[in-house]
């Protein structure tokens, strides 16, 4: 464990080298790195005890302080890609709000003319947004009723016309298969 704080305490002092003056990097490497007391320290560049363990204090604020501008650094490169992830957002993001965009839209804001017949249908089920037409599996509408093949062939142009073609699963499939009529 006290090789690890070594580690670290050499990797702060060589990362806060260029912030230091030569004699408060020589008082903090003799400090933590050679593991030299107080008063051997003083001693050495013949001071007080009480003037090394001050410049220790003013030394470590200093680190201190560099050490919280590096966060905020990246605090602040994180803030950036991040902006820049929402002004430049990749395609599966834009396809990912266009869908959600396309769910939320209200069906009788369509330009698309829709008969009566289709209405009927729409609004028996309750359906007030393309999300909620888009929940409804689309083997489950020729069991409704009132949903023939004039419906579905309108059902089928409306879809085409919004071109909202990939919130329905099978769709291809499905427009091209003959509704069976259940006896």
């Amino acid at each position: 464990m006290q090789n690890v704080i070594d580690r670290t305490n050499s990797f702060y002092l060589e990362m806060s080298r260029k912030v230091l003056s030569e004699k408060e990097y020589d008082v903090l490497e003799k400090l933590l790195i050679e593991k030299m007391s107080l008063s051997e320290v003083a001693e050495n560049y013949g001071v007080t005890s009480e003037y090394v363990n001050e410049l220790y204090e003013i030394t470590y604020n200093k680190v201190k302080a560099v050490t919280e501008l590096f966060l905020e650094i990246d605090h602040y490169i994180a803030k950036l890609r991040e902006l820049k992830h929402e002004l430049n957002p990749s395609p599966a993001q834009i396809r990912k709000e266009k869908a959600e965009k396309d769910r939320q839209k209200l069906l009788y804001n369509s330009e698309f003319p829709f008969s009566r017949r289709l209405k009927g249908v729409l609004e028996t089920l309750e359906i007030r947004t393309i999300g909620d037409l888009a929940d409804i599996p689309l083997k489950d509408f020729q069991h409704f009723r009132g949903f023939k093949m004039k419906c579905k062939a309108e059902f089928i142009a409306f879809i085409e016309f919004e071109n909202i073609a990939y919130l329905f699963k099978g769709f291809s499939r499905w427009k091209t298969e003959p509704i069976v009529q259940l006896k």
